[in-house]
């Protein structure tokens, strides 16, 4: 007889991980215990050395659903010859290693019961089980057991009592466990708090007011959504009104995946991840002609995001419905995080919504939904949050001490690295209010709280006037740290080649491709399109950028592409195309010319931003010469591109010539001289980013040094799948080795991670990082 202890770490508390040990140790005949720990779980198992292998063996190849072993550490103790294998009581101290899984969809088994009439649980709202459910929005500290989440005041009756101490059931030691008899209750309310109905009936009279046109307030798994018919034009311009959100697209709920099918082209890869426990919004290219889905719920756009119901309550809000899908997005106001109580949904959104359906279950932390998207090379992340969060991230080499990140002013997450690992928080948003300001900090201090670690070293965007800049050098202040500043488009490469483990080491070297919208270079201009090298030192240096762009009215360039396109134009000679393009049936002839004349005469500030050039031929072809959102005009342009039959072909006249330079300005005349001659829009349009590609691969050909193969490819403008595709494709057809985000948002969500990366190496390496100038 043997004993051997097993340490394991992961997403192993919270999972099943438990009742799944003491199954497979019961099958085997095995003595010993297991028990959740400040690292994770540890067991201890007793037995024949044959048998006890075939435990250590099995056990990683029998996980549960959810679970994930990163490591396990095996030891030997002196045989007990104790009978029996038991669950023992959870060690209660600081949290080492140990992690819990994120928020789950409804899995099948629990959604088979609810079908059920002959099961208490049958239509239940809240059903979950050690494989699905609430997780990371509920817990308030580890290590995870029931008195340390929000169900803790909700005791359980005698039959969820009974599953929840029998290792045997699926429900063994499920937190978030209750039933009709013990759990949350729902409440239906007017938008004056007024009460309208309870439990079952608040569900069937939200159902009947959704069906009449209604915009209802969800308490949803992370915070609230707001919530119309998908099919009702006035519910939806109703909703967008409300929000302040005149063309930014909403998501989709469907009933389920046949319902989902009918809504947009999926693979079976799309298939599997609507299905599965991170249940995302997924952008797919929706069905022509669409039916049953309001033109106002994504103009302009050929994606639809669609998704499954994330809760049981969206479930049986759907159930027996005479829709068959749901707008339903975020529960806020414009800019502002999403509703996290029900008295502040009541407070912030009562002259939105005609109804409130709530419960009386807290959401601990705010979490929205992430979002994914189709690609040729497999989905990429767009928004990273529900559903992943708050699963780690490697770092290229343990950090010394704890680094908090704070992202930048957009799109902005925050990042605490511990150890060997980082971990980003769920999506921000935007930091244009001081509602988000203070939903950053809570993100931050929330995951230091959870993680019980604080750092004394904040990491920050180089952008003096940023929000997020300025709250890290408070934190830092008050905590007397120190403040990190990393470089916009450094954060960018860092944390893509981090995500790949392929950030350099020491004596070695990489190159990225950053294209995004705006970040302050080191020579205090606006960068955007750019070539780095960065050497395993956080030596890094700017080998390449795009033509810079005048933008004519400052931050008004940015809103208003069309602004842009004249300053190109302009600057290439070709100011008197304006008038025969597109643009001049949405902007007058006279105001084009105007700025093109303004931008001659400089002055103005200049930019090299890729997402810049790709909103001006937006604007070019007259899609969205002012954008609604961030990167309308690029968003309709590769919608439209995406239209075109033909393949698509690189200009020749637009080659580059020897210089350090993307030609934007020569490559928007380009477009602005054949939208002219009235060539097919969307053929222009797939043409103009077949064009760029050619041009930014041969640039990175040119200028990255010989025997550095690797291009990291980060910055917003890879949301694009055209843009990513055909890009990576060039850059292999020329012998380097292209990586795009996966884990990550390639935008500014996944900037925080990119700047924890170069803080935590330069503690690591006891030196910051250094840029070395360039063109």
């Amino acid at each position: 007889m043997i004993r051997r202890r097993l340490v394991c770490r992961g997403a192993v508390q919270g999972v099943g991980f438990r009742p799944a040990v003491w199954r497979l140790a019961t099958a085997l005949g095995l003595d010993g215990s297991v028990r959740n720990d400040p690292d994770g779980a540890r067991i201890e198992v007793e037995g024949p050395p044959a048998v006890v292998a075939r435990f250590v063996f099995r056990l990683a190849q029998e996980l549960p659903a959810l679970a994930r072993l990163d490591e396990v550490d095996e030891s030997g103790l002196e045989p007990r010859f104790e009978p029996g294998f038991r669950v023992a009581a959870s060690e209660v101290a600081g949290r080492r290693r140990a992690l819990v899984p994120p928020d789950a969809a409804p899995c099948a088994a629990c959604r088979r019961e609810m079908e059920d009439p002959r099961d208490r649980r049958h239509r239940y709202p809240f059903t979950n089980c050690t494989d699905c459910g609430p997780r990371f929005t509920l817990v308030r500290s580890l290590p995870y057991d029931r008195a340390r989440t929000s169900m803790a005041r909700f005791e359980l009756c005698a039959e969820c009592a009974r599953e929840y101490a029998d290792p045997a059931s699926r429900r063994f030691h499920a937190e978030p466990l209750s039933c009709p008899a013990c759990g949350p209750r729902l409440t239906l309310l007017d938008a004056h708090a007024g009460v309208v109905a309870r439990q079952a009936s608040a569900l069937a009279r939200a159902r009947a007011a959704l069906a009449w046109g209604a915009l209802l307030a969800l308490h949803g798994l992370g915070g609230f959504q707001l919530v119309c018919r998908v099919d009702s034009s006035a519910a939806v311009r109703r909703l967008r009104r409300a929000k302040e959100r005149p063309t930014k697209p909403f998501a989709v709920m469907a009933r389920d995946l046949e319902a989902a099918r009918r809504l947009v082209e999926l693979r079976p890869a799309d298939e599997d991840l609507l299905r599965s426990a991170r249940a995302p919004i997924l952008l797919a290219p929706r069905r022509r002609p669409a039916v049953g889905v309001a033109s106002e719920v994504a103009p302009g756009l050929e994606d639809l995001g669609v998704m499954l119901p994330t809760t049981p309550l969206h479930a049986e809000l759907l159930r027996g419905a005479p829709y068959s899908a749901l707008v339903a997005t975020s529960g806020n106001a414009r800019d502002e995080p999403i509703c996290r109580t029900p008295s502040e949904a009541l407070e912030r959104l009562g002259g939105i919504v005609d109804r409130f359906l709530v419960h009386d279950r807290e959401v601990v932390r705010r979490a929205d939904d992430s979002v994914v998207r189709t690609a040729a090379r497999g989905t990429l992340l767009v928004r990273r949050s529900r559903g992943w969060v708050p699963e780690p991230l490697r770092l290229p080499a343990p950090s010394p001490e704890p680094v908090l990140a704070l992202g930048g002013h957009l799109q902005a997450t925050a990042c605490l690295a511990a150890g060997a690992e980082a971990f980003p928080s769920q999506h921000v948003g935007d930091l244009d209010t001081e509602l988000a300001r203070a939903f950053l900090l809570e993100a931050a201090l929330g995951l230091e709280a959870f993680l019980e670690r604080q750092a004394r070293t904040i990491a920050v965007d180089a952008h003096p006037d940023y929000p997020s800049t300025w709250a890290g050098e408070r934190l830092a202040a008050e905590r007397d740290g120190r403040v990190v500043r990393v470089q916009h488009h450094l954060a960018h490469a860092a944390a893509v080649l981090a995500e790949h483990a392929r950030f350099p080491e020491r004596g070695d070297r990489a190159a990225a491709l950053v294209l995004d919208g705006t970040g302050l270079g080191p020579d205090g201009t606006a960068w955007g399109c750019e070539v780095l090298l960065v050497d395993g030192d956080l030596g890094w240096r700017r080998l390449a950028h795009g033509r810079e762009l005048a933008l004519v009215g400052g931050e008004a360039a940015v809103r208003e592409p069309w602004r842009v396109a004249c300053a190109a134009l302009a600057h290439a000679g070709a100011a008197e195309l304006l008038a025969r393009t597109p643009l001049a049936r949405r902007v007058e002839p006279r105001r084009l010319l105007q700025v093109a004349q303004l931008a001659e005469r400089g002055g103005f500030p200049m930019a090299t931003g890729a997402g810049r050039v790709f909103e001006a031929a937006g604007a070019l072809l007259g899609l969205a010469p002012a954008n609604g959102y961030e990167g309308e005009a690029a968003s309709r342009l590769e919608a439209l591109a995406s239209r075109s039959r033909s393949a698509p072909e690189p200009w020749a006249e637009v080659e580059d010539d020897e210089r350090a330079e993307l030609p934007a300005e020569r490559l928007l005349a380009a477009l602005a001289l054949r939208a002219a001659r009235r060539e097919p829009p969307a053929k222009l349009a797939a043409d103009f980013h077949a064009s760029f590609a050619r041009l930014a691969a041969r640039l990175v050909r040119r200028v990255v040094p010989g025997g550095v193969r690797t291009v990291a490819l980060g910055g917003g403008c890879f949301v694009n799948r055209l843009l990513a595709a055909r890009l990576a494709g060039e850059l292999e057809a020329a012998g380097l080795s292209p990586l795009l985000p996966r884990a990550l948002p390639p935008g500014d969500g996944g900037l925080s991670y990119g700047q924890a990366v170069v803080a935590a190496l330069s503690l690591a390496r006891a030196s910051g990082p250094k840029f070395e100038g360039g063109p």
